[in-house]
């Protein structure tokens, strides 16, 4: 089956389907891509198995289609394989408080400041709906979200709905954010607690001074109240200039993954996770999206995402966890998360 990477930007109302019949670029750093086009595919994290990769092929063909389903959608493949989900990867309950302990137990020692916890589920779909009937499906549902299916014979099989913009414009200035808290949204002028503002708030910090060696012009705005499907983050946005726009790979070594994803500080969270985290995230809490010429940039976080198969789909969600964080809470928060997900598998 062809590599391929279809994505609709938030209140796009088309989609843009890249298919090559070339094995993607395999790179083992983000760094690999500086002065790189094509569409991107990196995991949470590049210190394991899990490659960065690049579909880039010479023969490659690019449509812009309706969201409709009405043409060109014979370029999504049906099921071609059937991947197998260990089921003895699966974070359940139990497996959740043990992960939950690990992890808080670090943070009351102060030897973390935020950890994120992340869990996954399997979940059987409707046998009679394919990749373009989900994809098709969660554009409708969740038009404020970035949208994408992505394959490579390497990666699997990936539908994506996030609402976390990595990075995001040209030459002319970029756009990133602090993304964090999460509640049901219930209004724009709905009250945070404080730990959902501390958890926001170290996000932000985090960006603001790791963008200081990179860029210029930076501008910020105050925190507020953005909604993603039935819930609602706290988000502060980001604009700014890059001094280098040949050097996006250098840039994203140091930027990804943010407190959003992993923890503070980062390299020793992100080291923490893999060794005491039970999934292997692979690609969930890594990014997605389009490089293209003059450092052109539409790179986006994945999150609220699902691998996918023939008969079942493995759900991805996680929490960020700070000292004050109660269990309870915090799984609730994964399952509603988890919904977001959930709620595509299911024909309306």
């Amino acid at each position: 089956m062809d590599s391929f990477f279809i994505y609709r930007e938030p209140f796009e109302e088309v989609c843009h389907c890249y298919t090559q019949p070339e094995q993607p670029s395999a790179f083992a750093s983000l760094t690999a891509l500086n002065g790189r086009e094509g569409f991107v595919i990196a995991p949470f994290s590049c210190h394991t198995n899990d490659k960065v990769y690049l579909l880039d092929g010479p023969k490659g063909t690019s449509l812009v289609l309706p969201l409709d389903g009405s043409e060109g959608f014979e370029a999504i493949p049906e099921w071609q394989d059937d991947a197998v989900f260990a089921a003895s990867s699966i974070a359940y309950r139990e497996e959740y408080h043990n992960d939950f302990y690990r992890f808080h137990s670090e943070l009351e020692r102060n030897t973390f400041r935020k950890l994120v916890l992340a869990r996954s589920v399997i979940e059987q779909k409707d046998e009679h709906m394919s990749p373009r009937d989900i994809f098709l499906n969660a554009c409708s549902r969740y038009p404020r979200s970035y949208i994408a299916l992505f394959y490579t014979q390497e990666t699997g099989m990936w539908l994506i709905a996030s609402p976390e913009i990595l990075l995001r414009g040209d030459a002319n200035g970029y756009q990133t954010m602090a993304l964090a808290g999460t509640m049901r949204y219930a209004g724009e002028d709905m009250r945070w607690s404080d730990k959902n503002r501390e958890e926001q708030q170290l996000v932000t910090d985090y960006i603001r001074t790791c963008l200081q060696p990179f860029a210029m012009e930076v501008t910020e705005s105050e925190p507020y109240t953005t909604r993603a499907a039935h819930l609602a983050h706290l988000r502060t946005d980001f604009r700014f200039l890059l001094k280098d726009q040949q050097r996006l790979g250098t840039f994203l070594t140091a930027f990804h993954p943010t407190p959003a994803v992993c923890g503070i500080p980062k390299d020793k969270a992100q080291q923490f996770i893999l060794s005491n985290e039970q999934l292997n995230r692979g690609y969930y809490s890594g990014f997605s999206g389009l490089l293209s010429e003059n450092g052109t940039a539409n790179l986006y976080v994945t999150l609220r995402c699902m691998q996918l198969s023939r008969s079942a789909c493995r759900l991805y969600a996680g929490g960020g966890l700070l000292k004050d964080s109660i269990e309870e809470n915090e799984w609730l928060e994964t399952e509603s998360k988890l919904d977001t997900m959930r709620k595509l598998l299911i024909r309306d």
